[in-house]
């Protein structure tokens, strides 16, 4: 996730006496929750990612809501994952529900393809010293969904204190809450890292541009720029 998500402090518990197992839990907090250029509940936001990893294998729940307890626009959502990493390369599948304002319409234990809510995608991601790039494309949704765009992101780490980011659709895709294609992100990011309490905060400010704004859903915040503060501890 473009905004709430980067190289984050963990907090390791080890389950078992096998050095390969590990159980992690990720916190981080936004002023807001922009992802793939749109504003999901136009309020700060809290997330929290609790994984196993076992040698190159990860399974784990990630959990995003806003600070001001409101499910409009999407601003609360679940996303199972599991990933498989090899060299330099990350295979991931998620598993996205986004939660309606009305409880009553969330069914989430519904899979099947007539009435399903829950979106599948796959990903691959790159990462080196310098470069992450990620390829993510829906492979299972409601049968009503026709879109087929693919999602590509793309972030240059220019120093540890400056990174760029693009991210660009094909065309449409209901994952990503747009009705055609074209650049979704154009980022700024500046990166800081504070100690408190013998806590190590991961600070980050961002100008992000959404010139596809225009063709972004009613239903999610679709502002042309945004300023966003985080921190990730």
């Amino acid at each position: 996730m473009i905004t709430l998500i980067s190289n984050s402090y963990s907090q390791e518990e080890v389950a078992s006496d096998s050095s390969d197992f590990s159980v992690d839990i990720d916190l981080g907090v936004s002023s807001r929750n922009v992802w793939r250029g749109l504003d999901y509940g136009e309020s700060p936001s809290i997330w929290g990612d609790f994984y196993g990893s076992f040698k190159n294998f990860s399974v784990g729940a990630m959990g995003t809501t806003t600070l001001n307890g409101s499910k409009a626009q999407y601003g609360t959502w679940l996303e199972l994952y599991v990933s498989y990493e090899f060299k330099n390369l990350t295979f991931v599948i998620d598993d996205y529900f986004f939660f309606n304002a009305a409880d009553s319409a969330n069914n989430y234990f519904d899979y099947s393809q007539e009435n399903t809510q829950h979106l599948f995608e796959a990903r691959v991601e790159h990462e080196n010293d310098f470069l992450k790039a990620m390829v993510g494309y829906v492979v299972y949704s409601n049968a009503a969904d026709n879109t087929n765009g693919v999602y590509l992101e793309a972030t240059y780490k220019a120093s540890k204190k400056l990174s760029f980011n693009v991210g660009y659709l094909t065309a449409s895709q209901w994952l990503s809450f747009y009705d055609a294609g074209g650049i979704t992100t154009l980022g700024i990011n500046g990166h800081r890292e504070l100690n408190v309490l013998k806590q190590k905060l991961a600070l980050t400010a961002s100008l992000i541009f959404n010139p596809n704004y225009e063709n972004a859903s009613p239903w999610v915040g679709n502002n042309p720029v945004y300023f966003v503060l985080k921190t990730e501890f």
